[in-house]
Parts: structure tokens; sequence; C-alpha cells
């Protein structure tokens, strides 16, 4: 019998696929303010800054279908994707080039602090989601 926090999990583990899905398809959407985003920031010039648009775009597809078909890898790709991008936007903040969220979508224009309390949220979300006692790492 499936307990109240076994539900939660599952919730919490389709609302991050939903999440992640849907700041994919508003940059897919949207790539041409995507990459402006970016360009914005000064960190890369203009030849890099189609090269880590699509590269974060295929970092965010790859945290989709593995979460998909390997729940444990996905989450632990998702808990580094997450980080990863945190680490950016704390980077930005630090050489003050952090203007507003670019992640697409409700997100876009959010001010550092509440797209620092989401990122951390959802890292929160990953490690809580990750199943720590398969050391094999398997569904």
């Amino acid at each position: 019998m499936k307990t109240l926090e076994s539900y939660f999990k599952i919730f919490l583990y389709y609302a991050l696929i939903v999440f992640i899905s849907y700041t994919l398809m508003n940059k897919l959407l949207k790539i041409e303010s995507f990459q402006m985003n970016i360009a914005k920031t000064g960190v890369f010039s203009e030849t890099y800054i189609y090269i880590v648009s699509y590269i974060t775009l295929l970092i965010e597809i790859s945290s989709i279908i593995t979460l998909v078909f390997f729940k444990n890898k996905g989450l632990i790709f998702s808990f580094f994707m997450f980080l990863l991008f945190t680490f950016y936007i704390i980077y930005l903040r630090l050489f003050d080039k952090y203007e507003v969220c670019g992640c697409g979508g409700i997100l876009n224009g959010l001010s550092f602090g509440i797209h620092l309390a989401i990122n951390i949220g959802l890292i929160a979300i990953t490690y809580y989601l990750i199943d720590k006692k398969n050391k094999k790492y398997e569904n």
C-alpha cells in the first residue's frame, strides 16, 4: 500500500518533468529572446551565445529524456543541472551581470532572489527524490 509520502514523491517527480518541459518549450519557442538574455550578461562572445544556448537546450532535453526513461539517473542528472544553473546565476550576480531571469514563460523577468530561491527549491526537490538506498541508481 502506498503511503502519503510516496504519492507526494510521485507528484513532485511529475511536476519536475512538467517544469523542465515548460521552461524548455518557452526557450525553444522564443529562442532569439533566450539568446538575447544570454548576450545581455556579457559573459559570452557573440559566437558562443548560440553554442551556449543550444547546449543549455540539449542539457534540458537530456534531463527530461533521462527522467522519463531512467528515473533515478534522471534525478541525479537534474540535480547537477540545477546546481550548474544555480552557480551560473550566482556568478552573474557576483559580477553584477544578472539583470532578470531568462528562463522563459512565467519565470521570465524574475529578480535574482526569487530565481535563486526557485533554483534552491529545485535542487532540494531533486535531492529529496533521489533513491539513495539503490547504490546502482537504477529504476
